[in-house]
């Protein structure tokens, strides 16, 4: 089957400009007209109501204009897309330190709050290849705009929130918008790069994606302690606009497929099938395997057997059936996700290790904590530049491997050692995703078409999110069964963490197939 590049260029797409490298497939803006007079005018007969000034909408029209000849548009596109999702992540982490002053000022338990941090993960998950699908056939810039606008209001929706049910709500909320911002700016740096370079592009989105929640932390802590948790949001939100206005002066559409009917069922199928597996799933973890779970598991069989069958039929489907018959989209996506079900659920035992066992301070605790995501945030544009030598399957295989040292060094951890082993497993876990993380994602953009650029990479995403739910869950679970009397036994961790290996060593089995099933140094195998 034909490589990414081969595919002839078959007139549908109107490239703006040919790039360095490669011919930038993006739409350009249609000429002034009857489409820009219903944009800027509204009202009927003869009053009309101008609603964007005229002049505005053409200042917008030249600075996107100069801003897409330039040589370096594509560096360009990238800033400001890493722009976007630093505006995005940076309350990711400091809702889990604000969680038990949220519950205490609103006289409710921190299992209700800690909704506000596990929610959003089940949010991207369910939504995620629905706004992916949608930029595919609309337009990215369009779904990454109305992401940053529901971002915003609702984040500040939070910092006003009353009651905990409004902060979790709102939570939710906000992260729709970020449902639709993940797969749009995947799509958005696949598009703008060729398949030799995404990796590099990819690995400063992992910088960002890992080191906007370190810096959140760092600086929301301060807010938090001088006047407030509200005031974290309310900082955000500002910047979050500023990221929006910047997108809409600069981003270029990508084009899309407008007259194709969208999958509404298909895309309803998968949602209600990975929500209920996701809630079976947590409700197995907290309460055990009870009526509600059983009724939710029935659901997720009944629906993704109904989506598999749909979708088969169906003449333009969410996610192409023969995509999961590519290894190359495949094997990574399963590596990703077995990988970040022992990551995340490491990330989540370490802590209650180090301050039930340990015996250390919640304080010297995040410090220890923060050595994973800075090594991730580091490794990731350093592997990314390394993948164009040594190739991405190399770094998906390198970097499961670390993932399995890693759990290895947390399974061996114990209060007699020093807290640096500790961090050594730890930052082992961030070198290897930030090794794994780009290559697989690029790996996995250079299997499909171009036209299924974002829903593929939401679809992956959903496994990632699946992955790590499972992951944090399982482990957990392991953790209590073996320390029936809540002391915080270390021998309850090493199980724990045994279960963390098994899940890394089956990541480490997908990437060992990779390299079987292809027998190069990355893979750019596609369905035409």
């Amino acid at each position: 089957m034909p490589a990414a590049d081969d595919r002839p260029d078959d007139g549908a797409r109107t490239p703006l400009r040919d790039m360095r490298r490669r011919r930038l497939p993006v739409r350009t803006d249609p000429p002034l007209g009857p489409k820009l007079s219903a944009w800027t005018r509204g009202g009927g007969g003869s009053l009309p109501v101008t609603i964007v000034p005229w002049s505005l909408l053409q200042a917008r029209r030249r600075l996107a204009a100069r801003a897409q000849a330039h040589d370096r548009f594509a560096a360009i596109a990238l800033s400001i897309i890493l722009g976007v999702l630093f505006a995005v992540n940076l309350s990711v982490t400091v809702i889990t330190v604000v969680v038990p002053t949220i519950a205490e000022e609103f006289s409710t338990s921190s299992s209700t709050v800690v909704w506000a941090v596990t929610g959003p993960i089940l949010v991207a998950a369910v939504l995620g290849p629905t706004f992916g699908k949608l930029g595919d056939q609309r337009g990215h810039r369009s779904v990454l705009l109305a992401g940053l606008v529901i971002n915003a209001v609702f984040t500040l929706a939070i910092a006003a929130s009353a009651s905990a049910l409004q902060f979790v709500g709102f939570r939710l909320l906000a992260a729709v918008g970020g449902a639709c911002i993940g797969p749009a700016s995947l799509a958005y740096i696949n598009r703008l790069y060729p398949p030799e370079q995404r990796a590099q592009a990819l690995g400063w989105w992992s910088f960002v994606g890992a080191g906007a929640p370190v810096f959140g932390v760092v600086v929301g802590g301060f807010l938090i302690d001088l006047v407030g948790w509200r005031w974290v949001f309310i900082g955000q939100a500002p910047v979050v606009l500023v990221a929006t206005i910047v997108a809409a002066l600069v981003l270029p559409d990508t084009e899309g497929t407008p007259r194709t009917t969208f999958d509404w069922i298909g895309a309803s199928s998968l949602a209600l099938g990975i929500g209920s597996l996701l809630l079976f799933v947590t409700r197995a973890g907290d309460r055990g395997v009870d009526s509600v779970g059983v009724a939710a598991l029935v659901v997720t069989v009944v629906m993704l057997a109904w989506f598999w069958r749909h979708e088969a039929r169906h003449p333009a489907p969410l996610l192409p059936p023969a995509y999961w018959r590519v290894p190359g989209f495949v094997l990574p996506t399963a590596m990703l996700a077995l990988s970040f079900g022992a990551y995340m659920g490491s990330f989540v035992l370490a802590p209650l290790m180090l301050q039930g066992s340990f015996g250390l301070t919640a304080r010297a605790t995040s410090l220890v904590i923060i050595v994973r995501p800075s090594v991730f945030s580091i490794a990731g544009p350093l592997f990314g530049n390394l993948a164009s030598r040594v190739g991405e399957v190399a770094l998906v295989r390198m970097g499961s491997w670390c993932i399995v040292a890693s759990m290895v060094v947390l399974a061996l951890a114990n209060p007699d050692r020093s807290v640096a082993w500790v961090a050594l497993g730890l930052g082992l876990a961030g070198l290897g995703m930030g090794a794994a993380a780009p290559s697989a994602t690029a790996l996995v953009a250079s299997s499909v078409a171009e036209s299924d650029i974002g829903v593929a990479g939401a679809a992956q995403q959903m496994l990632q999110q699946v992955g790590l739910v499972v992951g944090i869950q399982v482990m957990q679970a392991v953790q209590a069964a073996n320390d029936p009397a809540g002391v915080d036994a270390i021998s309850s961790y090493r199980w724990a963490f045994a279960v963390g290996i098994g899940f890394a060593l089956a990541g480490a089995v997908m990437a060992f197939a990779l390299v079987r099933a292809t027998g190069r140094r990355s893979v750019t195998t596609s369905v035409s």
